[in-house]
């Protein structure tokens, strides 16, 4: 699988970060039902049903260990719960699935509930 590698990429950090945090989830028996579902004036990252209850999984991806605690502020949180109870219908389980991509290879948690 190929990493971005250039700082100013972002947006490939991103979407990597995502499909990567897909493949894990699926990989503990999550499924998958959208991504990158834009709502009102903003995104979420993944829909997915883990255990027959559905989630709103936020992804965050960094390339430096130290910037991983910052990546879920409160003003992010809150615009995500927003983002999802505008959903039909709302949903209320919120997950954060960081994603580190180093020079030591890629490291993904979950935080579920969060």
């Amino acid at each position: 699988m190929m990493t971005p590698r250039h700082a100013d990429d972002r947006p490939r950090l991103g979407a990597f970060g995502e499909r990567v945090a897909a493949d894990f989830l699926m990989s503990r028996g999550a499924t998958v039902l959208a991504r990158n579902v834009e709502v009102d004036n903003g995104e979420l990252d993944l829909l997915v049903e883990i255990g027959g209850e559905p989630a709103v999984v936020e992804v965050r991806s960094a390339r430096r260990d130290d910037v991983v605690a910052d990546l879920f502020p409160y003003a992010k949180e809150r615009q995500v719960r927003r983002l999802a109870a505008l959903l039909e219908p709302p949903i209320f389980r919120i997950d954060l699935v960081t994603v580190l991509v180093a020079s030591g290879g890629i490291r993904v948690r979950w935080h579920p509930r969060v």
